[in-house]
Order: C-alpha cells, then sequence, then structure tokens
C-alpha cells in the first residue's frame, strides 16, 4: 500500500479542566438528531429522526425546521451544508427509506436525488470535498455501495468498486461520519464482525483494509466514525452497549510505521469525532473529548452523536433534539 501507513495513538490522561465550554442550544425538537454540518460561525445544519431537517443562519441563536414533503417518517443521519441555501440531507434505512435531497433555497423547496430499489441497502454517511462527494451504503453480496458525484450531489452514481465486506461487517449510519476524504485517499471504517479502516489510495484500484483492534464481534461494536487529521486520519468507536469500556480511539499519521494499536482515552465509546489542524474532538454518549496531539481534555459531560467542524465553530447534534456549539478560539 503506497502512502498510507498506520500508527500509533499514544495513552496520556485526561486533563482535569476543559479549555472550551459547550453552549447548549434549543433545537424546539425532540428527535435524535445524528446528523450535523457546519458551514460558518453563523450558518449550520442539522437533521435526525422523523423528518427532521433544521437550519441556523444566525449561530444558533434561532433553528428553523425545515419540510421535505411526505418525508416525516424517514430517518436523516447525515446532511452536508455547502451555504445558507444549499444542502444534501441523507435518510438512512432499509430498501427504499434510503433516499437523499437536496436543496438550493435554504430548504424552502427540495429535491428527489437519489434512492434505491434494492431491499438489502442501507445508507450510511456521507462525504464532500468540493463538489465532489461520495455516499457510503451498507454491503450487498460482497462489497459495500459506494455512489458518487461530480456536481455537489445534484446527481449521483453507483461505483461498483466499494470496499470488499466480510460476512457479518457494515458501517454505523450513526453520526453521518463513517467515510471520509483524508489526504491522499479515500477512508471508511466499519464494524460488527470486523472492526476495520478501508482505505482507497488516490490512483488505485483496490482497497486497503487495516485492523483497527476496538471492539467487534457485535452488531454495534467497532470503528464508527472517521475524520481528516494532520494529513492521516483519526478514527473512533468502540462497543455501544458498553459506554464506559475503553480501546475507542486510534490515529493514521502521515509518517510512521506500519502498525496500529488501540488508546484507551477517550472516556469511552465514541460516535463522532471532526478535527482541525491543532485539536480532533470525540463525541459520544458519555461526554465531549479533545486530543491536541499530546493530551486528552474532558470538555463535557453530555450527551452528543456527531459533531461538525468549520473553521474555529464546532457544532455538535445528539438525542431529544440536543444541540450545541463550541468556538474553539475560547
Amino acid at each position: 500500500m503506497r502512502r498510507v501507513l498506520i500508527g500509533l495513538l499514544l495513552t496520556v490522561p485526561l486533563a482535569a479542566q476543559a479549555e472550551w465550554r459547550v453552549e447548549t442550544q434549543q433545537s424546539g425538537v425532540d428527535a435524535r438528531l445524528r446528523g450535523v454540518s457546519a458551514v460558518d460561525a453563523k450558518v449550520a445544519w442539522a437533521s435526525g429522526s422523523k423528518g427532521t431537517v433544521l437550519r441556523t443562519t444566525d449561530g444558533g441563536a434561532h433553528w428553523q425546521r425545515l419540510s421535505i414533503p411526505d418525508a416525516d417518517k424517514l430517518d436523516f443521519r447525515d446532511i452536508e451544508g455547502f451555504d445558507a441555501r444549499t444542502a444534501v440531507a441523507m435518510a438512512a434505512g432499509p430498501g427504499v427509506q434510503s433516499r437523499v435531497f437536496r436543496t438550493r433555497d435554504g430548504g424552502a423547496t427540495w429535491a428527489q436525488v437519489l434512492d434505491t430499489r434494492d431491499d438489502k441497502a442501507f445508507f450510511d454517511c456521507m462525504a464532500f470535498d468540493g463538489k465532489r462527494g461520495w455516499l457510503l451504503g451498507d454491503p450487498v453480496g460482497d462489497r459495500y455501495q459506494l455512489y458518487t458525484t461530480n456536481d455537489g450531489g445534484e446527481h449521483w452514481t453507483l461505483d461498483g468498486n466499494g470496499p470488499p465486506a466480510l460476512k457479518d461487517e457494515a458501517a454505523f449510519a450513526a453520526s453521518g461520519t463513517c467515510i471520509a476524504r483524508i489526504k491522499g485517499a479515500l477512508a471508511v471504517v466499519s464494524g460488527g464482525a470486523a472492526s476495520r479502516l478501508h482505505l482507497l489510495c488516490d490512483g488505485e484500484h483496490d482497497w486497503h483494509a487495516l485492523d483497527t483492534g476496538m471492539a467487534r464481534g457485535k452488531p454495534a461494536a467497532g470503528a464508527f466514525s472517521v475524520a481528516a487529521w494532520r494529513g492521516g486520519a483519526f478514527v473512533v468507536g468502540g462497543d455501544y452497549s458498553a459506554e464506559q469500556a475503553s480501546g475507542n480511539a486510534a490515529t493514521l499519521p502521515a509518517t510512521s510505521a506500519a502498525s496500529l494499536r488501540i488508546d484507551a482515552a477517550p472516556r469511552g465509546y465514541r460516535s463522532g469525532v471532526a478535527c482541525t489542524a491543532h485539536v480532533c474532538i470525540a463525541v459520544g454518549p458519555s461526554g465531549v473529548d479533545a486530543w491536541d496531539g499530546k493530551r486528552w481534555t474532558a470538555i463535557s459531560d453530555a450527551s452528543f452523536d456527531a459533531i461538525s467542524i468549520r473553521g474555529d465553530s464546532a457544532w455538535l447534534s445528539g438525542a431529544k433534539g440536543a444541540l450545541a456549539k463550541i468556538e474553539l478560539t475560547r
């Protein structure tokens, strides 16, 4: 495998004091919000169960609920906001419940841009790099489904070269972050029978699978989320049924020996992670933690499912309509 090497995330104690404060916001809904997308300090989108799609344009002081026609029973597990007017929302579920919608007028109207008639299909997560985008679905046969777009999600194509899958292996539609574009590669994480990091290096056709060492062997255990980090990748996960268990974070440095080791921190299972050049923030049911490359810092004990960072603003979402913001400059 060229250019992509796996390495160690050193174990360090949690810091006693948090550097940042989680500022809770009022969503006005009780849905579970597993999708969140930061655009800038003022604009963000969120999505979740009961057909819920939300948008703020004033930094979270007010969240507007948006309506997608005939979608009130769908579970929008991922959303990508490009600006205040344009967004792509992904619904997850078996077969026809998996769909993608797009708006270009701030959510006033929506167009369905992708669906599936395959009863075995299940959409999990999306990632975008400018106009280019990827959507990952659970394995159908012996490969994950991988859809691609080159026009910001207006049109999608099923790519036959999804990652090869083991029996009873799948991705998690837990935070919209089971796929990410990292430097020189597309990265996918999985769980169930195997807890793996799948990498497709630029210019190559074959995927490379690396064992993360995280929990596996259960339907809700494995690697849940991946984010670009300092030229490599940062992965979090664990066992959803054992929230306090250790062994739930790993890193993929840009330069290192070809070996993977697991780290005991952060404080239990984590469903989502997002990174800047200076810090990675991981969220889960037992709290929010930050890794700056040297140490872990416990930020909050509040429960969240998903996180998205743009610039100095981190937006978080979770159960019972939970929304929050962290200003990273503080």
